[in-house]
């Protein structure tokens, strides 16, 4: 019905009326009265147990009174009656952890300081190590004094989402922050689950510690090798060539007398060969080297691995701290690997020999998923990870999905290799547009934004009474992240104190609000109508961002290419230019494309998606397409690249394989299970991928999604061949994650860009606190392109198709570093200096 607003408005007044049509809406539905009994408690207590989002709890809270036909109370209603369920939940699950305590009292031994000031809580939170032995041994330490404590908790009856959001708020406390606890019960379950959440990440760190130590060592031991042989060959080949001189002299020798003038000239050379030493394998260095793998009892101890494959190797792991004593082990090698066994062989079983083996099998079966640990988070077993599996009596589902795949696969007649690019010129519009722009702080850019958007607001859950002056700290907090000065340097140039930063930073910055502040940001800009000039939303790419790291940390690598330890900062980009999800590179690219895509939680509805060669495998092809993604990477080399179909044919010179269809239908129910469980998102697709991409090759969803994958990837190749425009929009979308990386680095300048953090959770900071402000840049230049727009759109020289292409990524406009204040201070002293800071 077409009612002008001002009559509603009027009906809206009347009380009578108001209550007597919805008592008639009532009837008519069969809707009743909301009253606050049992059942709605009951509704209440399980949102509250279940779900860590006020905004989701309110949303589930609706919608139960919804099925159940029951008028919602006002908002507030709920908020209370939410609020009460909520203390009552957290008050039983802290009672639940506490019970499985054997020994409460020890919790406070956590919390107490030693002669420096330091307590074990502090010591546990901040640790970090280096690939080394010592550094797995420093971990291994740390588990036994968590042991030693006798507080353990299963927290396996939580939700995976309330899991997640107290590990998220024991992250952002600190000692102090848990000693203010009034409530005994929450200090003490919150110290108990601080202790749950550290064991594992300390497990996960001494397994990720111990296989890069593992390989880098034998990494240089295999270089050493190679050395040693390359020089007794050279060495073999010298003397093999002056013995066939002696030979051809010898040769020719008639009488006996003149023999004996070689004997000189033959003694060197025994000598010489004599004291050659014989090739070496790789290992032989490792044995002889300084490298020490002496924790190998310790991890046994402190570690329970299990197999559902191997139980043999499991039954050498838990026996093995038992031969501390022996220096010769007579043990079942048959499940090492042909070279492993060749190599104990040849060192007779010593025990050292077996320990090295047994830390290389515990790398190699943890990656192919042989081996696992329940009390991990990241290398639990497979089926740990997944949804449960569905009886399925036949092959029917699968058979009809790979027909239609097969029908929808038009082979070509000709195929050419053509990939040539489109590319658009440069012009000099872009600066001429940006010259009209105001000069602008950084500083200045954010409040103006924010007036705009409120996304500052994202970072506090409730507003203080001194809102403005945390919002101060909050701002220069943001600018100390996201161009990475410090905290110091930023307490000097912001006249706010150092403490006071860091603890707006430990409580106020961590994943939730972060996410929440980017989200903001990108719906913002998503809904300007500029923002149409350069995608619907709808396209987007990743791609990595390189940043030296100096920390004492096990998360960096050294980079051979750029001469130094580094992470990456993956960034995922819309085609309208906002960076829309950000997280630290572990591993390959390929990994972590699926996490952007699937969790980003914005308004963007992503549809296509293009990375580079090292975002790019055949499984990425099969995933994506099932999760209902287009992918469009980039591929290095990619007329090079096999090329598959249903049976094997030619085009041209162009050779097509054979598809294993059998895979493919065998496996479709388990592919289905996995895409589903990554959908779902119980843990991140970047974990899981990580799993099944080191897996052995028979692993039945490997092959699989290989094999699928496999069509996909070629239907897109052609695609990609003959399709000009495909190729240049590729570029396109992949030329604006590398724009934005350059900007990234311009925001990123303190410290060189290097990054001292040691954990992820805080270099996730730092990359998510420079992801706001290439938004707010963004935004920013996004509202004055449209001003500067209204303002010369009708004069002679403006292009509109030019403008349209103009980026919001300009910087010339913008100041980043501050400003100076150039004043003559006459300082008033009797020594004629600055008074000291005394402490």
């Amino acid at each position: 019905m077409d009612i002008k607003y001002i009559y509603f408005q009027r009906y809206l007044d009347i009380e009578i009326t108001r209550r007597r049509h919805l008592k008639e809406i009532m009837e008519r539905l069969n809707f009743q009265k909301f009253q606050i009994n049992q059942e709605v408690l009951e509704i209440a207590g399980q949102l509250t147990t279940k779900l860590s989002s006020n905004k989701d709890m309110v949303f589930q809270f609706l919608h139960q009174l919804k099925e159940m036909k029951i008028v919602a109370p006002g908002l507030s209603t709920i908020e209370d009656i939410l609020c009460t369920a909520l203390k009552g939940s957290e008050d039983k699950i802290y009672i639940k952890v506490l019970e499985q305590l054997q020994n409460r009292e020890n919790l406070q031994v956590i919390l107490e300081t030693d002669e420096k000031g330091e307590s074990l809580y502090t010591q546990l939170k901040n640790t970090s190590v280096n690939i080394s032995s010592n550094g797995a041994k420093e971990l291994l330490s740390k588990i036994k004094a968590i042991d030693e404590l006798q507080c353990s908790c299963d927290l396996s009856f939580l939700s995976e989402e309330k899991v997640l959001y107290f590990s998220s708020e024991i992250q952002k406390s600190n000692r102090a922050r848990i000693m203010r606890f009034s409530d005994p019960n929450k200090r003490d379950a919150y110290l108990a689950m601080f202790l749950n959440f550290r064991r594992k990440t300390f497990i996960d760190m001494v397994i990720e510690v111990t296989s890069s130590y593992a390989h880098k060592v034998l990494k240089r031991s295999r270089k050493k090798t190679q050395r040693h042989n390359a020089l007794n060959l050279q060495n073999y080949r010298n003397n093999s060539t002056k013995l066939k001189n002696i030979l051809k002299d010898i040769i020719e020798i008639e009488e006996f007398e003149e023999f004996r003038k070689y004997k000189e000239t033959l003694f060197p050379i025994k000598e010489e060969l004599d004291s050659q030493q014989d090739e070496m394998d790789d290992i032989d260095f490792l044995i002889k080297s300084h490298h020490s793998f002496n924790y190998t009892d310790e991890l046994l101890e402190c570690i329970r691995f299990d197999s559902n494959t191997k139980p043999e190797l499991v039954d050498l792991l838990n026996s093995f701290p038992s031969y501390r004593n022996k220096k010769r082990l007579e043990v079942n090698i048959s499940f090492f690997s042909n070279q492993w066994q060749r190599y104990i062989k040849k060192y007779d079983y010593s025990k050292k020999i077996v320990e090295i083996a047994l830390l290389y099998a515990i790398r190699d079966n943890i990656r192919s998923g042989d081996l696992f640990v329940r009390e991990s988070r990241k290398y639990n077993s497979f089926d740990h990870y997944l949804i449960k599996p569905q009886n399925i009596e036949n092959n029917e589902e699968s058979i009809k999905f790979f027909n239609e795949i097969k029908n929808s696969f038009a082979l070509p007649r000709k195929l050419e290799f053509n990939l040539e690019i489109d590319r658009d010129e440069r012009s000099s519009f872009s600066d001429k547009i940006y010259s009209y722009f105001p000069k602008i702080t950084m500083t200045e850019m954010i409040y103006e934004v924010n007036s705009w958007t409120n996304f500052l607001d994202d970072f506090r859950e409730n507003r203080q009474v001194n809102a403005y002056e945390k919002q101060k700290s909050i701002v220069a907090t943001l600018l100390a992240n996201g161009h990475n000065i410090g905290f110091s340097k930023m307490a000097i140039s912001g006249s706010i104190d150092e403490a006071t930063l860091r603890r707006v930073n430990e409580y106020y910055f961590n994943y939730n609000t972060l996410s929440k502040a980017q989200a903001t940001l990108v719906n913002y800009h998503h809904s300007l109508d500029i923002s149409k000039n350069w995608g619907d939303g709808g396209k987007s790419s990743s791609d990595g961002m390189r940043v030296p790291i100096n920390a004492k940390t096990i998360y960096a690598d050294y980079n051979s290419h750029y001469g130094n330890r580094d992470g990456a900062i993956y960034r995922h980009i819309s085609d309208q230019y906002t960076p829309y999800y950000v997280q630290m590179l572990q591993g390959r690219d390929s990994n972590h494309v699926l996490d952007g895509l699937l969790y980003h939680e914005t308004d963007l509805d992503i549809y296509e998606h293009s990375t580079d060669t090292a975002g790019y495998t055949e499984q990425m092809f099969a995933l994506t397409h099932l999760l209902g993604f287009k992918f469009k990477p980039r591929i290095k080399n990619s007329e090079k690249q096999q090329l598959y179909y249903f049976e094997n044919t030619e085009i041209g010179d162009i050779k097509f394989k054979k598809i294993n269809e059998k895979v493919i239908v065998e496996n479709y129910h388990e592919i289905m299970r996995f895409v589903e469980f990554i959908r779902v998102g119980k843990v991140k697709a970047s974990l899981i991928l990580q799993k099944i991409s080191s897996y052995a090759r028979d692993n039945s969803i490997a092959k699989g999604l290989k094999e699928l994958g496999r069509i996909f990837k070629t239907m897109y190749l052609i695609d990609y061949f003959s399709d000009k425009t495909l190729r240049k929009e590729v570029q396109q979308i992949l030329n604006k994650g590398e724009s934005i990386n350059s900007v990234g680095r311009i925001l990123h300048f303190g410290k060189h860009g290097r990054i001292s953090e040691t954990t992820i959770e805080e270099q996730l900071e730092k990359a998510s606190s420079l992801n706001i402000l290439l938004g707010v840049l963004i935004i920013w230049n996004s509202r004055y392109l449209e001003k500067v727009h209204k303002a010369i759109r009708d004069e002679e020289w403006f292009d509109e198709a030019q403008f349209k292409r103009v980026s919001p990524l300009g910087t010339g406009h913008v100041n980043f570093l501050g400003k100076y204040i150039f004043e003559d201070e006459k300082i008033v002293s009797e020594d004629g200096l600055r008074p000291l800071k005394i402490r």
